[in-house]
């Protein structure tokens, strides 16, 4: 008996959409461009962005005069790229950079603006469908040649959306979310030709990226370099005019990753300088930041390979716009790397530190964190300041330590720390958000929720570490408080110093320190101790001793230095799981093969 052949499942039972049609969009995406805009920047150099996938892409110069096939080659310079329609998981913006003739391979833009117009948002709140996620936000932006800088010949004259004490000098905004944005890094020394440099203007100038919640994943940003700077005061109790770069990324910040972070250290932002008399708080520099929203604000990795100037990182649960509850333990960052020399580097986790490491040395360094689990440098610790609330579980120098100081068990309100919204339009907030000092037990600050004296001693702080090199005007302390009577605000001046006893500000080792009983110091030092010019430190204390807490325990001997990595760099190169989103791009942009790069992958 012949068996029947069994028949096809029915389309209609079951849907599925045809192989054909994947091909094709697959096609779309990696194959042939949505829209394509090329030009020429005054420099010489050819460019030319493609978008895969839905959507649409427009590029116009300072006069708003679109780029065209008609106008491709005439030199002028962009001032606001726009993608518009742009889906979420699908979307993708790819900016090639051919090199002029005298070898110019950089472009600048002044803007970038990815508008939420892919889909919209369902009307009937009764219907089923309502809460499908609106894809309003892009997938990848692949441009590594292309830097942003203020093309504009007239100084900027529109307040910022970040910092609204400081003028927009460019924007890069994406409120539907970029999963990875790779680009060549911000320049604010960057001047068109006849066009005022923005260190010249007499005011505050701030690069903008403000990216939004992606839908999946999280964001991840990849760049070059990032050039800030500044320009002195026209008074001397006036703060410097600071031209600086913002990455302002709500939700989780998977990946901030660059090659260089440079500044102008001898004109640092207030964040990075004691309390003083300057007539005010100007914040500047590079900062990374992470804010919560629907999602909390939390960092995965910061990795600089090579040096970073004025460079702050931050990360809070709420938006910046409200001041988040303290206590809250989403707030934190997994790993924060610099490769090169630091100078002017502050890190504010309120939830905690996992790795934190330095291929060189940590100097000129501040770090407050509710608890590190990790601190290496493979050189020197010089000028830092190291204040955590909880612990640091392995604490590794590879060299000496100098004019540092390194706190445990040491409370302050990170949170407003980081940044602390005003409370009207009509005042300004705090923190180094706004251009103040994070607490210190040098720079004690008056909470102002608590209206108590920060940082003060807690219980059960706990430190292990190790020096393989002297200490010299250095201390460590675990849950002491070298002044308890200053934890009221009658005891501190204006600026928030302790008044000054027996001749010492911070007697560390007097008899009216505040010591608690669960703090504990393991401590391994291979060179000498010298505290003999430490202020820090009561006159009655020997100058040998640099480790304060109830129970301490000190040895002498040799000590291996850790191994960071350092420049240059073993390959070949590891990518970051951030960077995921580019698989495909890479290849994009080296095409297509030509003269110019023999080395790019053949079909």
């Amino acid at each position: 008996m012949l068996k029947r052949k069994p028949m096809a499942p029915s389309r209609a039972l079951r849907p599925e959409t045809d192989r054909l049609e994947e091909r094709r969009l697959l096609s779309s995406i990696y194959g042939t461009p949505t829209a394509q805009v090329s030009g020429t920047d005054p420099s010489g150099a050819h460019w030319k962005l493609r978008l895969y996938g839905p959507g649409t892409l427009n590029v116009v110069d300072q006069n708003g005069t679109a780029f065209t096939k008609a106008n491709s080659t005439t030199p002028d310079l962009i001032n606001t790229i726009t993608v518009g329609g742009a889906i979420s998981t699908e979307t993708r913006l790819v900016g090639t950079v051919t090199p002029g003739a005298n070898g110019a391979s950089q472009v600048y833009f002044q803007n970038l603006i990815v508008t939420p117009t892919g889909e919209l948002q369902g009307i009937d709140q009764q219907n089923v469908s309502f809460n499908h996620t609106v894809q309003n936000g892009i997938l990848a932006i692949d441009m590594p040649n292309f830097w942003m800088g203020h093309t504009s010949t007239s100084k900027p004259s529109t307040s910022s959306q970040i910092h609204t004490t400081a003028q927009s000098a460019g924007e890069i905004y994406i409120p539907g979310g970029v999963i990875t944005l790779r680009f060549g890094g911000v320049n604010a020394d960057y001047t068109p030709a006849g066009g005022t440099p923005l260190n010249q203007t007499g005011q505050n100038n701030e690069f903008q990226i403000n990216l939004g919640l992606p839908i999946i994943t999280g964001t991840s940003i990849i760049v070059n370099k990032v050039i800030t700077d500044a320009q002195a005061a026209t008074s001397t109790t006036t703060p410097p005019f600071q031209d600086y770069a913002t990455f302002l990324v709500t939700g989780r910040l998977n990946l901030f990753q660059a090659n260089e972070i440079d500044g102008n250290a001898n004109l640092a932002p207030s964040q990075f300088a004691s309390l003083t008399p300057t007539g005010g708080t100007s914040p500047g520099g590079t900062f990374v930041i992470s804010q919560g929203g629907v999602a909390t604000g939390q960092i995965g990795d910061v990795r600089v390979g090579g040096s970073a100037t004025n460079f702050t990182t931050f990360m809070t649960e709420s938006p910046l716009s409200v001041a988040a509850a303290q206590g809250e333990l989403d707030a934190k960052i997994s790993n924060f790397y610099i490769g090169g020399q630091t100078n002017n580097v502050l890190l504010v986790a309120p939830s905690g530190s996992r790795n934190i490491q330095f291929g060189l040395g940590m100097d000129n360094v501040t770090i407050s964190s509710l608890a590190i689990s990790s601190l290496r440098a493979n050189r020197d610790a010089t000028n830092s300041t190291v204040t955590v609330s909880r612990s640091i579980g392995n604490m590794l120098i590879g060299g000496d330590v100098t004019n540092t100081n390194v706190s445990v068990g040491t409370y302050s309100s990170l949170f407003a720390a980081a940044n602390l919204p005003p409370q009207s339009a009509f005042s300004s907030g705090s923190g180094v958000f706004n251009g103040d000092p994070p607490p210190t037990i040098t720079n004690h600050v008056i909470d102002p929720n608590s209206q108590l004296l920060e940082p003060y001693a807690q219980n059960a702080g706990f430190l292990n570490v190790k020096i393989a090199g002297s200490v010299t005007n250095s201390l460590f302390s675990a849950s002491v408080d070298p002044n308890p009577s200053g934890l009221t605000p009658s005891s501190v001046d204006k600026s928030g110093v302790f008044q000054q006893s027996s001749g010492n500000t911070f007697p560390f080792g007097a008899p009216s320190n505040l010591v608690l009983p669960r703090g504990v110091i393991n401590a391994r030092v291979e060179g000498a101790i010298n505290n003999s010019t430490n202020g820090l430190i009561d006159t009655s204390v020997p100058i040998n001793k640099a480790f304060f807490a109830r129970t301490v325990h000190v040895f002498h001997g040799p000590v291996v230095p850790p191994n960071v990595p350092y420049q240059p760099f073993k390959a070949p190169t590891t990518y970051h799981t951030g960077q995921n989103a580019l698989k495909g791009l890479f290849k994009i942009d080296r095409f297509p093969v030509n003269a110019r790069n023999p080395q790019a992958p053949k079909k």
